[in-house]
């Protein structure tokens, strides 16, 4: 192989302004390996640089250079014999290089090539350098290898010593790689040898009869049969026997027989009676038999009894009911209806039909524990996507805003008590998303978290949680949430340090210390910024000592740091209905826990609880027992104990008790049969008497007043009469309001009575002066004036 010399340079493309010359070599190609050849197949140069006069010359020249390119352009044939594409010329200033070619070859080495153009300008042409390269390319799949054939062995002796013979050879394939071809051509080679005659007459081998036909391959559907013979001979150096020694046909006896299948059972049809008993059947389809093959073996049908409840009596069926734009359709006694949601929330809004004492069927009332709104649906399905991620070991961001959101939601209560179920469920996956690496709590994330389950024990989401511990959420399951959130966030806390969440129904409270540095701790503390009034005001209190925190820790233990948590809740009790007929949680809850959990207490805790009922008997301390009732399948593990708990009466409103676990403590006490358990408080002798007292003795002047009426007559005893009334009704309703204080809408109306009759007491006391006045200066002299010290008073 090799370049062959270059050929002469070309005419100039111009005779001035500058032109292109260019010239050209050939490889030449090497036999069985086709070209080996790298560089320039054309190269050019400049030429004619001389400056044009204005003859009109170098247009044509310019035209000329574009039909010599053209030419190059059209006529590729000459060099694509070689394996290179057509050459032309270019300026690598005036056009880049087109991409580098497809490589020749799908597998192993190739070449590429890549062209450029040269675009003449209108005042001159300098292109120079190569219009064409190439590279070598290896393709990065493996080409196959075909299978080869070694040489031939040598021919073998003949095998007979006289007559005819036959002599063979072989020879062994290299198999084939990489899905490469196999050998082709046979394996084996015979001739025919003969090395004498053998003595006596030549005898030509012949065919004896052709034997019966065998049986049949197969009993049924298609076989096949075979017959033979034997050659006679040959002998002496005579000839083989011509033909086959073997010939088969094909043979049918008949079709082979098909056995019939059961193809699957179809569905339950709808049963035959509604109530007192009822069939339903359901069949199925035998495929075959086929050519006298077995029938399908056991029933096409089968039935079963449904509905075997008795009939109820017409006396036993709630009938048709439209509550709104709700219609709940006739049911029986025992069954539940059940009716969409409304538009703003998802699920199914639930109505039992019921037995009273005397067997008649009535409507409870509808409950909305399987409706959740829209928004606490859309936050639940986030939490739960960002859960997922938090499981996968990924990290998420956009946490906060769905506790501020599901924050701004809970403010005003919640719709259904399925939206309860629904936050509970988010504040669970909160606290698991916590204990990962996918999110760090910031202190905005905490107070968040807190004010959430501040905003579910309000007294509007009292009846929803009523509803919701049918099924959902009660203590145990409460007191175990804010357990674990108190465990995820005191030890993600970086600093030894106190951290104080305050709320309108509970305060919280996070203590991360070290358990060789351990201090006393008093909750709640009623100095912290920001506490409000009704902690503020408490007398509840607990004292965790120190000795707690180091019991059963020897110096070199890991065990090293200790977080606490109390939490003091506001109305707790209230809302999970945790009081009974006989009896009455007479105090707040307070929760304490320490983590981790301590061997033994040398030192019991003591807590100090104010009384919320007054005329209350048998002040029993207790305890939230996880472990009590667990055995009981009907109720959730869990409930109040008092065990561990020693109760030490203070006084006839405080009550302290000592006790020898960890866990949510509370006063149990005794009802008053006539206590009247509806009102929150009954109002203080102190205030039932200086109410009364200041009633009876303004009702008393107004007696005495109306008495001698007609020797008293004038506008003056008109002001103080109306005084006394709007002062007695003021006393009336601030004694009401001390007992409806759960009542929201009666509450409203008693506030905004006592303000107009404290401010209408005001008001008469003013026009009591007007009075005065105008009696000095002599101007009350006729009706109109009385009416105006009406309207001013009572206005």
């Amino acid at each position: 192989g090799g370049w062959n010399s270059w050929s002469a340079w070309g005419d100039c493309t111009k005779d001035c302004g500058g032109g292109l010359q260019t010239r050209m070599r050939s490889c030449k190609p090497v036999p069985n390996e086709g070209l080996a050849c790298e560089g320039v197949l054309e190269e050019g140069r400049l030429c004619n640089r001389k400056a044009c006069n204005t003859n009109g010359r170098y247009n044509s020249r310019s035209q000329s250079l574009r039909s010599t390119d053209n030419r190059k352009r059209e006529d590729p044939d000459e060099l694509q014999h070689y394996g290179y594409p057509a050459p032309q010329i270019g300026d690598p200033a005036a056009e880049e290089w087109s991409p580098w070619s497809v490589c020749s070859t799908t597998c192993g080495e190739g070449w590429q090539t890549r062209t450029r153009f040269c675009v003449s300008s209108s005042y001159s042409t300098q292109c120079s350098g190569p219009l064409r390269e190439q590279r070598q390319c290896n393709n990065s799949a493996v080409c196959p290898v075909h299978g080869t054939w070694d040489e031939w062995s040598p021919w073998s002796l003949c095998s007979s010593t006289c007559g005819r013979g036959y002599r063979d050879r072989t020879r062994t394939c290299k198999p084939p790689q990489f899905g490469g071809n196999p050998c082709e051509g046979p394996e084996k080679q015979t001739k025919f040898c003969n090395i004498a005659l053998c003595p006596g007459r030549n005898m030509d081998g012949n065919w004896n009869e052709w034997s019966s036909w065998s049986s049949c391959s197969a009993s049924c559907s298609n076989g096949t049969q075979q017959r033979t013979r034997e050659c006679n001979g040959p002998s002496y150096g005579g000839a083989e026997c011509q033909g086959h020694w073997v010939e088969t046909r094909d043979c049918f006896l008949r079709q082979c027989p098909v056995d019939g299948k059961w193809q699957a059972w179809g569905v339950w049809g709808s049963c035959t009676a509604t109530c007192g008993g009822g069939t339903q059947r359901r069949d199925r389809v035998c495929y075959g038999p086929f050519f006298g093959g077995e029938t399908c073996q056991g029933p096409k049908e089968e039935y079963k009894q449904c509905n075997d409840r008795k009939c109820p009596e017409p006396h036993e069926i709630c009938d048709e009911e439209s509550l709104g734009p709700v219609v709940w359709k006739e049911t029986p006694a025992g069954d539940a209806a059940a009716v969409r949601c409304p538009r703003n929330a998802t699920g199914l809004i639930l109505r039992r039909c019921i037995l009273d004492e005397e067997g008649i069927a009535y409507w409870e009332p509808p409950t909305y524990i399987k409706c959740v709104s829209i928004d606490y649906r859309n936050i639940q399905m986030m939490t739960r996507e960002h859960l997922s991620k938090a499981q996968r070991g990924l990290m998420g961001d956009g946490l906060s805003d769905v506790l501020q959101n599901l924050v701004e939601i809970s403010q005003d209560g919640t719709s259904y008590s399925g939206d309860l179920l629904s936050t509970m469920d988010v504040l669970r996956n909160m606290t698991e998303i916590f204990r990962r690496a996918y999110h760090s709590p910031t202190s905005g994330d905490v107070q968040n978290f807190v004010q959430i389950i501040s905003n579910i024990l309000s007294e509007e989401n009292r009846e929803k949680w009523e509803e919701a511990q049918l099924i959902g959420p009660n203590a145990k399951e409460l007191f175990r949430l804010v357990e674990d959130f108190i465990d995820v966030i005191g030890f993600r806390m970086k600093d030894f340090r106190d951290s104080y969440q305050v709320t309108d129904n509970l305060v919280l409270g996070i203590h991360k210390l070290p358990a060789n540095a351990a201090t006393d701790i008093t909750f709640p503390m009623k100095g912290w910024r920001g506490m409000v009034d009704w902690a503020k005001n408490s007398e509840d209190k607990v004292t965790v000592s120190k000795s707690i925190l180091s019991s059963g820790l020897s110096v070199s233990d890991d065990s090293s740091v200790f977080v606490v948590g109390t939490v003091l809740y506001r109305n707790v009790g209230n809302i999970l209905s945790l009081q009974r007929n006989s009896t009455v949680l007479n105090s707040k809850v307070i929760s304490v826990t320490v983590k981790p959990f301590p061997r033994s207490l040398l030192t019991p805790l003591e807590i100090e609880f104010s009384h919320l009922y007054n005329g209350t008997t048998n002040q029993t301390c207790i305890l939230w027992d996880e472990n009590d009732g667990a055995s009981a399948s009907a109720s959730p593990p869990g409930a109040w104990s008092w065990r561990g708990c020693r109760t030490v009466p203070l006084d006839a409103s405080r009550t302290k008790c000592l006790c020898d676990r960890l866990s949510a403590f509370a006063i149990l006490a005794q009802l008053s049969p006539d206590m009247n358990m509806e009102k929150v408080l009954v109002p203080s002798v102190t205030l039932i008497v200086g109410c009364g007292v200041s009633s009876l003795t303004l009702l008393l002047l107004i007696i005495i007043y109306v008495s001698v009426w007609r020797y008293i007559r004038s506008e003056r005893s008109v002001i103080l009469i109306n005084f006394c009334l709007s002062i007695i009704s003021s006393n009336a309703l601030i004694l009401i309001g001390q007992t409806q204080t759960r009542n929201k809408v009666i509450c409203t109306l008693v506030a905004a009575f006592l303000h107009f009759f404290f401010l209408s007491s005001f008001c008469w006391v003013l026009t009591e002066a007007w009075q005065s006045y105008m009696a000095v200066t002599g101007r009350l002299r006729n009706r109109i004036i009385r009416k105006r010290f009406l309207c001013l008073g009572w206005g």
